[in-house]
């Protein structure tokens, strides 16, 4: 498994792609409740931390190196 910036488009394995999805998933969830609760800081920050692990999730991949 490769990690870098060059390998942002390259296909990411299965299952990092669902657990960034699955970030994603219970980030947005997660924040919504607690917005909704009256903690639109702490919601915020559960939001920027799911989105982040998706981005990051994107950087990954099983093809080799080309360089």
């Amino acid at each position: 498994m490769n990690f870098g910036w060059k390998h942002y488009f390259s296909p990411t394995p299965k299952r990092l792609r669902v657990l960034g999805d699955s970030l994603a998933g219970a980030g947005t969830f997660g924040a919504t409740i607690v917005i909704l609760n009256g903690h639109p800081i702490a919601g915020t920050v559960i939001m920027v931390v799911g989105v982040v692990g998706k981005f990051i999730s994107n950087f990954f991949t099983d093809e080799p190196s080309a360089s």
